[in-house]
């Protein structure tokens, strides 16, 4: 469901960005992922600050080019992160 529309739940952003993820990171799988805009954030928020990651995996269960798109054109801490949308089988 990538509508933009927002549904029950939500994510907020943290004031500071925990260590272990800004530093250590290296590679996130997202999982059933259905293109909620929570979701979006959080990938989002994770590509903006995660400076040393290398992969993010995401096994979409929605629109895929949609998805690869928008967090394609997302700002990013790592200059060598390779982003991947796969369809969720």
């Amino acid at each position: 469901m990538f509508d933009g529309e927002d549904d029950q739940e939500s994510w907020e952003e943290p004031e500071f960005v925990p260590q272990c993820l800004s530093s250590y990171l290296t590679t996130c799988i997202i999982q059933e992922f259905l293109g909620r805009k929570h979701e979006l954030l959080l990938a989002e928020y994770i590509l903006g600050n995660a400076q040393n990651l290398q992969t993010m995996t995401i096994k979409c269960e929605c629109e895929l080019l949609k998805i690869e798109r928008k967090l394609s054109q997302c700002l990013k801490a790592s200059a060598t992160c390779q982003l991947s949308v796969f369809e969720n089988i």
